[in-house]
């Protein structure tokens, strides 16, 4: 075991130079090659396997730092590196979690970026059962998260590394338990008003030529119609009664990943009125040939992504010199126009998909149409 040429009983990527121990790996399309100070003996080639592993954990983390490879050296370096004890590390949990995890692949790759960038840096290399709930709080107060909302968001890949741990006896108690979310403020629907609508579908209807006109009638069933960008964009010809007059809504499509579920994982039928089977009708003869409702007209294929009727909706806007908001909005206008028509709210929270409670919550104030108006002028009366 004195010379390299022997490597069938050394570990892998461990091997012998000049009586030296060497370790060596490739991540992320780099090389490294690190000669480490331990003896050439069975502890020291043992040392230098758990080295190895550590700093390919890191590497693959992107976490991996020129102090991490001094360290390993035996440079003279600050005594932050910590080696690793004995238990299970957080980042052999994570990556159990995340396989095993329920959610699609879009989500998982999102959680994945979140622990990547936010708790690996910290957590990658410790056991888990020395993690402790100060341990998280120190680290929430440290990455000093934007909103809110973020920080819930960033949590929720965390908790279920937790859960992951627990459920597997890892931990007997969850450090994050007493982690609670922080309170987010929830902002009222900013819909257009009829007029801003019908202004942006006009421009839409005699600015945009050829091919691009394609996106006037997108905005003519969206503001319509109620539904998400991503049902939209996910609908199918085979989803259209036409006897019936109905649409059904049970998919979505994110960043060109066919989902078959929405949002809220609850499949809905959506009526048609006269206007959104206008819009329909006109959609398919520009498509006869496609299973798919809504076709991009640049690539001539599926949506990607919402963001090329996202751009026209913008255009328009700037050049009606109307307020900017969200394309999404075009959901929030059909819920109101129908809100204050009077329509049943039952009937509105069925074709949005929402629930009665979830809609009064967050349409409250256009329920009762011109009625509040009606109640704010009694105020100024003598």
């Amino acid at each position: 075991m004195a010379n390299g040429s022997s490597t069938k009983s050394l570990p892998q990527g461990v091997r012998l130079r000049n009586g030296a121990i060497q370790i060596y790996f490739e991540r992320n399309k780099q090389k490294y090659n690190i000669t480490l100070p331990h003896p050439a003996s069975a502890e020291g080639i043992s040392a230098a396997s758990k080295i190895r592993d550590q700093l390919i954990t890191k590497a693959q983390w992107g976490i991996l730092t020129e102090h991490d490879i001094a360290k390993a050296r035996g440079e003279s370096v600050d005594e932050q590196y910590v080696i690793v004890g004995d238990g299970v590390l957080f980042q052999e949990v994570a990556q159990k979690y995340l396989k095993h995890c329920e959610s699609n692949l879009d989500t998982k790759k999102g959680y994945r970026n979140i622990l990547q960038k936010h708790w690996m840096p910290y957590f990658a290399l410790m056991p888990i059962h020395k993690i402790t709930t100060e341990d998280i709080k120190d680290i929430i107060l440290e990455e000093d998260f934007q909103t809110a909302k973020t920080l819930n968001n960033c949590l929720i890949p965390l908790r279920g590394v937790f859960a992951a741990a627990v459920e597997s006896k890892y931990i007997t108690e969850n450090p994050i338990q007493n982690i609670r979310n922080k309170k987010v403020q929830i902002d009222i629907p900013d819909p257009f008003s009829r007029e801003e609508m019908s202004a942006l579908l006009s421009w839409l209807n005699t600015n945009l030529k050829g091919k691009d006109h394609f996106y006037y009638w997108y905005y003519e069933l969206a503001f319509w119609c109620g539904c998400r960008p991503s049902e939209l964009i996910a609908l199918r010809w085979s989803d259209i009664d036409w006897f019936n007059g109905t649409m059904r809504i049970s998919k979505s499509r994110v960043r060109g990943v066919e989902k078959n579920v929405t949002k809220t994982h609850t499949a809905r039928e959506v009526y048609l009125n006269d206007r959104s089977k206008i819009a329909l009708k006109a959609i398919q003869e520009l498509n006869l040939q496609n299973d798919y409702v809504m076709i991009c007209p640049e690539t001539s294929e599926p949506f990607f992504n919402e963001k090329p009727p996202r751009i026209r909706l913008v255009e328009a806007m700037k050049s009606c010199m109307i307020r900017h908001r969200p394309a999404y909005n075009a959901r929030h206008t059909y819920a109101t126009m129908l809100l204050m028509d009077g329509v049943n709210p039952v009937f509105v929270a069925d074709q949005l998909g929402h629930s009665l409670q979830m809609l009064i919550k967050r349409y409250a104030k256009w329920i009762h149409g011109d009625k509040n108006k009606i109640e704010m002028a009694k105020l100024n009366t003598k």
